[in-house]
């Protein structure tokens, strides 16, 4: 039963926390050290006091910060493996609006990064985002919308527009289909 729930919400789990790390091989050792810590104290989880989803997130969260205190130094934002799927790629307009968005994403900052990756990719509500950041909702809100503006903000700038033409696309939709895209294995973050 245990195994089930924590099976269902493994791949959200995963492109959280290669959202938050920037490095599929360190995220995957995040991942893998947090289901190994929930499995240890599933006795100790209580439906109660929360989700299963929630609590893994919030495992995974804490076990990001432990390695980065450990290592004192945050690695950059690994996007040889857009950049490669991106190549090969045929729209230059699409792979351009998804690199941008990509890098409005890295910009923004680490708690409007967290709260918009917990609320936009993986699907949070602010209130399970809220458990998982050790903050309130209204807090949480906030924070996703600090980071949409600013990764919309940067996404529309002249500085990182590779065309003078305004794409189709939305900036938000944009940046959905690279969190699915992630989410889904298509490319690494």
């Amino acid at each position: 039963m245990f195994t089930d729930q924590l099976e269902i919400v493994l791949p959200e789990l995963r492109a959280y926390v290669r959202m938050l790390c920037g490095d599929v091989v360190q995220a995957d050792d995040i991942v893998q050290n947090a289901c190994e810590k929930a499995w240890k104290n599933r006795d100790a989880f209580d439906e109660t006091k929360g989700a299963l989803r929630a609590w893994l997130f919030r495992i995974a969260r804490n076990e990001f910060y432990q390695q980065k205190r450990f290592d004192r130094v945050r690695e950059a934002e690994d996007l040889d493996a857009v950049e490669a799927y991106l190549a090969g790629a045929s729209d230059l307009e699409s792979r351009s609006n998804l690199n941008r968005m990509l890098r409005a994403i890295d910009s923004l900052k680490e708690v409007q990064r967290e709260a918009f990756l917990l609320v936009a990719a993986a699907g949070f509500t602010y209130d399970e985002a809220g458990e998982v950041l050790g903050c309130a909702p209204g807090t949480v809100k906030s924070r996703v919308s600090r980071a949409r503006e600013h990764a919309v903000s940067l996404f529309n700038s002249d500085q990182w527009s590779s065309n003078a033409e305004a794409s189709d696309v939305s900036p938000i939709d944009q940046l959905h289909e690279a969190l699915n895209q992630i989410q889904s294995g298509d490319i690494a973050a």
